[in-house]
């Protein structure tokens, strides 16, 4: 700041007036480029030491004499090194492509987790593997993991459905990651609902000669008439008698059908009720709430409520499996962060339900009535996927028409990522780290009760959604363009229609997706279509 010159006075108020003169051209300056000189109490309180008049003279007679090139310089220096701060600080919360020049420069990370995650081209069908790793703090190995296979590799592996129609298409993928995986570990298998070309593949992913070997599968719980509810969409078609059989038994018996892989745990979780004791939770006599073994990278289950800290509370079937309502799986949790696994099942309606049971008894010729008890019993359970299938499909298309029901959803992205920073290949650069993924299976999105309802459940996990599975392959009948649950960067139909008046995915969802200025996505057939999503996400300490 300029020496003060007072001209001919020497008088000690006017050297004040001045001062206060040369402080408060400073502040003007400063604000000009977005800067605070000084606290204005200050400049407030010497003010009060000298009139209005003096004050006024003395700020005229600076505003000719005072030389502002130095001030204006160091301003200039003091945004400039704010505004670099303030771009490195935002690039460390930032999803930013690899090509980036502050991509790399994580100088405040201390935990880094490299994550993968492939949808494969299998087809009409679903198959999703997603792979964790602890990158340490070695840049090297940041920058390594996105050009690398992180399957052969992955601290955690978990899968999202596993199914084709016809089977051949999961069958070669199914071998590529089991040819890719020496450890054969699989820690998690998620199964969104029991259509056939969403499961037909798991009896050769978990083969015991030739497969995985799975530690935790999770699955919807579904009651014995949600599951010939879930037999009837898929029932008026036929596929490869393998695939037939496993699908049957499923229905059947899906703890039975999934326990003879050996998982060390099967969890079901129950669809989102009102009734906090909805399906007869609570009936079943208490469990120890799933969680990770000694092996693999650990994980916490936790209520997915406002209770975060909590374990989730658990009911043990007569099967052996352990059945949960609410639970979000922390994978690599530690007080800098870590990855989020949170499922969500919706229920079919009650309404549909009862249509569908009164459907059965009128074309089956049973009493009215009888349906809920019959199917209690596995051996009518066994009769109707296999005697009655026409019957079961008829019954289906007369309560649900062409909509599919309860299926249960993923959400897999980072835990705490208001704190996390990413690198993502091949993204587009975006303000946070937005990087999660959410898979749908076949849930309904038509409705706007039920979106609002998965909205609700999701409400800490939708503004981090960057990837987006569309329902049913991308069905009209399963989501309504007017309604879009979430503002996703990419919108994925996994979808290979063996039937092309199956219209999978519907033209005016893709329209729409495009008019919004989002990406869309179609997984077939085609290896070309693989969809391979890598990065690397940071936390501070």
């Amino acid at each position: 700041m300029n020496k003060i010159s007072c001209g001919t006075s020497d008088d000690d108020t006017w050297s004040l007036a001045c001062h206060c003169a040369d402080l408060y051209i400073c502040a003007d300056i400063a604000r000009t480029y977005g800067l605070r000189a000084l606290d204005e109490s200050f400049v407030d309180l010497l003010r009060r030491q000298i009139s209005d008049q003096l004050f006024a003279q003395a700020l005229e007679f600076r505003r000719r004499t005072f030389d502002g090139e130095e001030f204006h310089r160091r301003c200039r220096q003091v945004r400039s090194q704010r505004e670099r701060r303030a771009a490195h600080l935002a690039a460390q919360r930032a999803r930013l492509p690899s090509s980036h020049p502050r991509a790399w420069k994580r100088d405040v990370a201390k935990y880094v987790l490299g994550h993968h995650r492939y949808q494969l081209p299998v087809g009409q069908g679903g198959f999703n593997v997603g792979t964790l790793r602890n990158l340490g703090r070695n840049e090297a190995m940041w920058r390594a993991s996105l050009a690398s296979d992180a399957i052969p590799s992955a601290d955690f592996l978990y899968v999202y459905d596993c199914g084709s129609d016809p089977i051949a298409g999961v069958i070669q993928w199914v071998r590529s990651i089991v040819a890719r995986r020496p450890s054969r570990r699989l820690d998690m298998l998620f199964v969104s609902h029991f259509d056939r070309d969403h499961i037909c593949g798991i009896p050769h992913l978990l083969h015991e000669k030739r497969g995985l070997r799975v530690d935790t599968i999770v699955m919807p719980y579904l009651d014995d008439i949600d599951r010939i509810i879930a037999f009837g969409r898929s029932a008026a078609t036929r596929g490869e008698r393998s695939a037939e059989r496993f699908h049957e038994d499923a229905v059947v018996d899906p703890v039975g059908a999934m326990a003879r892989f050996g998982p060390r745990q099967i969890i079901m979780v129950m669809p989102e009720v009102e009734d906090e004791g909805g399906a007869g939770f609570f009936e079943l006599p208490p469990a120890e709430p799933p969680r990770s073994g000694p092996d693999g990278m650990p994980w916490k289950g936790k209520d997915s409520t406002g209770w975060r800290s909590a374990p989730p509370l658990a009911r043990r079937t007569p099967e052996g499996a352990t059945v949960v309502q609410r639970i979000e799986f922390d994978v690599a949790a530690s007080t800098e962060g870590g990855w989020r696994l949170k499922p969500h099942v919706k229920p079919a309606s009650q309404q549909d339900r009862e249509a569908f049971c009164a459907a059965v008894e009128v074309l089956l010729q049973w009493p009215r009535g009888s349906f809920r008890d019959k199917v209690k019993i596995q051996k009518e359970r066994r009769g109707l996927v296999t005697k009655h299938r026409t019957a079961i499909s008829r019954a289906y298309a007369w309560a649900f028409g062409d909509k599919n029901e309860t299926s249960l959803s993923l959400y897999s992205g980072p835990a705490d990522p208001q704190t996390a920073g990413a690198v993502m290949r091949n993204s587009r650069t975006f303000a946070r780290a937005r990087v999660g993924w959410m898979g749908t299976g076949d849930a309904g999105f038509r409705n706007p009760q039920a979106v609002q309802g998965f909205q609700h459940y999701y409400r800490d996990e939708m503004d981090w959604v960057s990837t987006f599975m569309l329902p049913h392959h991308g069905s009209a009948h399963n989501f309504d363009p007017a309604l879009f649950v979430v503002d996703a960067d990419l919108w994925v139909a996994a979808a290979q229609p063996i039937h092309l008046h199956w219209k999978h995915p519907a033209p005016e969802i893709v329209k729409a997706i495009k008019a919004s200025g989002a990406l869309f996505r179609r997984v077939g057939s085609s290896p070309k279509s693989l969809l391979e999503e890598r990065m690397v996400v940071f936390w501070p300490g």
